[in-house]
């Protein structure tokens, strides 16, 4: 059920979302004005007023991102994206979290991580999933179970790896269809996304995807196997097709970094509809871990400077995740 805060809040947004259909970035600011009667903490408030100096300014690279949001994301993946990850997620959730880590005397995170299953269709050079046992899934009512009982903490964003874990996309989707109040991101390799799965997230609109990609045709065919990069090709056209958010997911190695760290690979994922970007380094992985792989130091530095470039230069949030819990 929902709180009195949440009903509160989504009436806010829905009626926001009116006003976002006309003209969203001349009406953007009421949305912002709205968000601040919700928040409590000081720091959205904060948060709150950076974006409105965004929106403010045209120029500015974030409000190009902004602007990505409303012409290439369906209405209700834009919907659910305000209401269930900048809401639930982001405001009325953390409330409820800081109330129950008082309670239990426990830290309780902002969002769950978890794998639906260890399976997977393809073998990737020096992924860790490939160490996992290929018949270990959790059955769809522990999923659910987890679920629910985030909610009861405030939590209201998960995260999916794996394994694949669109091995088990019914299941993914129908979890979406219960929780409607809540944000999904699978870490995907996007082979098993068609049109047919798509259709289906378009109508949920409440799951993301963080597509792998190593690089061009040549760097990612190289780990994950001959044709796999013109299948995530094909997967990022039908999501960007359908309106559906995602971004990519890359690991960045000794073969790779100067392709991956290159503003034309950035530009071909902005291009093919990509919001965000995450970067992770090659960590080798079981007794035969392929250790020539690891990227120089040379290369991490590079990564870690070019990664706040492309923020500052490019309408694609970046993500660098190990440094940036600096």
């Amino acid at each position: 059920m929902k709180s009195v805060k949440q009903l509160i809040s989504s009436t806010l947004v829905n009626e926001a979302c009116g006003y976002l259909d006309k003209d969203p970035m001349a009406n953007f600011p009421k949305l912002l004005n709205w968000a601040k009667k919700i928040v409590t903490k000081e720091q959205h408030k904060k948060d709150i007023e950076m974006f409105r100096n965004i929106v403010n300014d045209p120029n500015n690279n974030w409000n190009k991102l902004i602007q990505r949001y409303f012409k290439e994301l369906n209405k209700n993946t834009q919907k659910k994206f305000l209401i269930n990850f900048m809401v639930n997620a982001g405001m009325v959730g953390n409330p409820i979290i800081d109330k129950n880590k008082a309670k239990y005397n426990i830290n309780i995170p902002w969002a769950i991580l978890m794998d639906p299953t260890s399976s997977c269709n393809l073998k990737c050079t020096g992924c860790w999933a490939a160490e996992y046992s290929k018949t270990s899934s959790m059955d769809f009512e522990t999923l659910d179970r987890i679920i629910r009982q985030g909610k009861e903490l405030g939590i209201y964003m998960y995260i999916y790896s794996g394994g694949e874990p669109l091995m088990r996309k019914k299941d993914l989707l129908e979890l979406a269809r219960i929780h409607n109040d809540c944000m999904f991101l699978s870490f995907t390799n996007a082979t098993l996304i068609d049109e047919e799965f798509a259709e289906e997230v378009e109508k949920v609109g409440n799951m993301g995807f963080a597509i792998s990609v190593e690089g061009f045709e040549k760097e990612t065919d190289m780990r994950r196997g001959k044709g796999t990069y013109q299948k995530v090709m094909k997967a990022m056209d039908i999501l960007q097709k359908h309106g559906i958010i995602f971004g990519f997911s890359t690991c960045y190695h000794s073969k790779n970094t100067e392709v991956v760290g290159s503003y034309e690979y950035i530009d071909l994922m902005v291009k093919k509809g990509c919001k965000f970007g995450w970067y992770f380094t090659y960590i080798p992985i079981g007794k035969d871990a392929v250790t020539d792989l690891i990227a120089t130091p040379e290369q991490r530095e590079f990564m870690y400077h070019r990664v706040r470039e492309i923020r500052e230069t490019r309408p694609i949030f970046a993500m660098d995740f190990w440094n940036d819990g600096e």
